[in-house]
């Protein structure tokens, strides 16, 4: 009898022995995979959340696509990839027709790079020796910088003056012409002058003397983009319909 139930208590034993075995050998590491596979699963359908709500913007951005290449093709067209001063000259002419002003001169300067534009640093003044004097900083001006002619894709400003002759309402009408360019024309200052065409036999001193005869000079600069890479075309994705 006491051999039965000493063997009876081993074989509970070793019962609790194999399942506990079987626990921390096969469900436990198991029940952990379990969670972090649940823990991944969740993490990439909130990432999916954000790439649907992205991919969502996108698409309403697409929809304007068209319209902002057209609106690049418009400035594109504004600033050719060289000087293009003939095309220039002849826009100019007819600007001035239309104004009912004399264009009398177009003097273009050499292009030059535009440098962006760079917020510089504060400089602290170091202080002066003992017993020296404070220097003056008026006494070093800056040097300016040279023109930097413009490389591959770079965007270059070319120096301009217009100078013509008439009347101060067709200057002012002049001026509103040159807003509708079919070149890109940034206009830097205006001098107005009583003056007379060079061109006209008796000086028109007539117009000089009551003002209806002024000679002005406009300058500017005309823009360039050497090199320029061509635009290229973007297909808007798609939407496939809803089943």
């Amino acid at each position: 009898m006491d051999k039965l139930k000493q063997w009876v208590t081993f074989t509970v034993l070793a019962s609790i022995m194999i399942l506990a075995a079987g626990w921390f050998l096969l469900v436990s590491p198991k029940k952990g995979e379990a969670t972090e596979l649940n823990t991944q699963a969740a993490s990439q359908v909130s990432a999916n959340a954000v790439l649907t709500t992205q991919l969502q913007v996108l698409q309403a951005r697409a929809k304007d696509l068209p319209k902002k290449q057209a609106d690049l093709a418009r400035v594109a067209a504004k600033i050719p990839e060289n000087p293009s001063l003939p095309t220039l000259i002849r826009a100019l002419t007819a600007a001035s027709t239309t104004a009912g002003v004399e264009l009398v001169s177009v003097t273009p300067g050499p292009p030059a790079v535009v440098a962006a534009a760079v917020v510089a640093a504060p400089v602290v003044a170091a202080e002066p020796a003992e017993g020296a004097e404070p220097a003056d900083p008026a006494a070093a001006p800056a040097t300016p910088a040279a023109p930097v002619a413009p490389a591959g894709g770079e965007l270059a400003a070319i120096p301009i003056t217009v100078n013509v002759v008439g009347g101060y309402f067709e200057v002012e009408r002049l001026l509103s012409e040159l807003e509708n360019l079919p070149r890109a024309l940034r206009v830097v200052n205006l001098t107005i002058a009583p003056g007379a065409s060079p061109t006209d036999a008796d000086g028109s001193a007539a117009g000089v003397e009551n003002g209806s005869s002024l000679t002005s000079t406009i300058t500017g600069s005309v823009f360039m983009a050497a090199g320029r890479p061509p635009a290229t075309p973007v297909v808007a994705p798609v939407t496939a319909p809803a089943k």
